[in-house]
């Protein structure tokens, strides 16, 4: 009998690496509800009638994380697990890995790419007002944000690392291999 699917998928990589198509697929395909640190961010923004630029959806996660912890969205997210299978778009902190490791089935995917490749990419898609004619001086300086800090560290953490640099077929068939190998 095979093995199941993780409960928790854990994203982790530096902007526009490719975390949120990676998630987009695992949700089409295999049936995860995403879940995003900046989609429970943006719905606050949102409410309060601010624009969810990427300078405040960063504030904002900045002021709450550092009020109530860093992983207090993570223990949310476990203690309603019960909802069904989720894939954690954008693993940001240890305290996050540390409580979603405490779930038996959680996998950790670090996703990457080449800066010049992200940084098109970023140019190329500037959805949600995040990255409105970001230059590259501002697009580098981006791994200096609070949020992004930790994240070299989280990514050599990770069970499985996915190098973004090809085709979008490519890396539906690389998850697709790595969702094989975890439910052998």
């Amino acid at each position: 009998m095979a093995a199941k699917l993780p409960e928790i998928i854990g994203m982790v990589g530096p902007i526009r690496a490719g975390k949120t198509t990676v998630t987009k697929y695992l949700v089409e395909k295999y049936g995860y509800v995403s879940a995003s640190n900046s989609d429970v961010l943006r719905r606050i923004l949102d409410g309060m009638g601010i624009l969810p630029t990427r300078d405040n959806l960063s504030a904002l996660g900045d002021s709450i994380f550092k009020v109530l912890g860093n992983d207090i969205i993570a223990q949310y997210r476990i203690d309603n697990l019960h909802k069904g299978r989720i894939i954690v778009d954008g693993v940001r902190y240890p305290e996050e890995l540390m409580r979603y490791s405490q779930v038996k089935s959680f996998k950790l995917l670090a996703v990457m790419a080449d800066p010049d490749l992200r940084f098109e990419r970023t140019r190329r898609s500037s959805e949600e007002f995040k990255d409105v004619d970001i230059s590259r001086s501002r697009f580098d300086n981006l791994a200096s944000a609070r949020s992004e800090l930790d994240v070299p560290i989280l990514m050599s953490k990770a069970d499985v690392m996915i190098n973004n640099s090809g085709d979008i077929d490519s890396l539906k068939a690389r998850v697709d291999e790595i969702v094989r190998q975890w439910t052998l």
